[in-house]
């Protein structure tokens, strides 16, 4: 089956939500030094402690793909090891919502009202490595890590009702450089179209150009 990855126009690309079938709100963010920090309701932060500047994009691939760039500038004299994090939640708050971590897709899955949103993402060409499922109140307050220095995740695979999906991928971004990471998630009404519609854009060399 062969999947057309472009389609339609974008007329709103600082939304971070998805309104095709239901809506999944995005907020990315990093993990540096022992430190995390989100870009709620922006498209851009300035980090002056680490010298850093991220910023976010949307791009329009497909009426079900929601892809988002995210761009970090590292301004200081120093490479800087750091995570991105991709936070996802379903905005309509219900006890029918379900979302859970497949090992064997190595995805995130959220369940809500007989639709399925499948959440993925790429840095430097390798996928998702890190990856949790939190209540909502847990995230602000820093209560997401097994170890907050290290930036390590607490493993939880499965929730039932409001909660978001967490998934980090490591990045090393030298003095003066800027390096791009996507995240993505997909909407469908089953999973093997996710599946297929997440296969299809990994393949896609307009979404990831420099991507080998």
């Amino acid at each position: 089956m062969m999947i057309k990855l472009t389609e339609g126009k974008n007329n709103n690309q600082n939304r971070f939500t998805q309104k095709s079938l239901d809506r999944l709100e995005f907020i990315p963010g990093i993990w540096v030094n022992g430190k995390s920090y989100w870009l709620q309701h922006n498209t851009e932060k300035v980090i002056n402690v680490e010298a850093l500047v991220l910023k976010v994009k949307q791009d329009h691939i497909h009426s079900k793909i929601h892809f988002f760039n995210l761009y970090v500038s590292n301004h200081s004299n120093q490479t800087k090891e750091m995570k991105i994090l991709a936070q996802h939640h379903y905005t309509n708050v219900s006890q029918e919502h379900f979302t859970f971590i497949s090992p064997a897709d190595n995805r995130i899955f959220h369940l809500a009202n007989n639709n399925v949103f499948l959440v993925n993402g790429q840095c430097d060409g390798v996928g998702i490595q890190e990856c949790t499922i939190q209540p909502f109140w847990r995230i602000y307050i820093d209560q997401i890590w097994s170890s907050l220095r290290n930036g390590s995740l607490i493993y939880q695979p499965m929730a039932k009702g409001p909660a978001s999906s967490i998934f980090t991928m490591k990045i090393s971004v030298g003095p003066r450089e800027t390096k791009k990471s996507s995240i993505w998630s997909i909407s469908a009404l089953n999973k093997d179209e996710v599946i297929s519609l997440d296969q299809a854009l990994l393949k896609n060399t307009l979404a990831f150009p420099f991507e080998k």
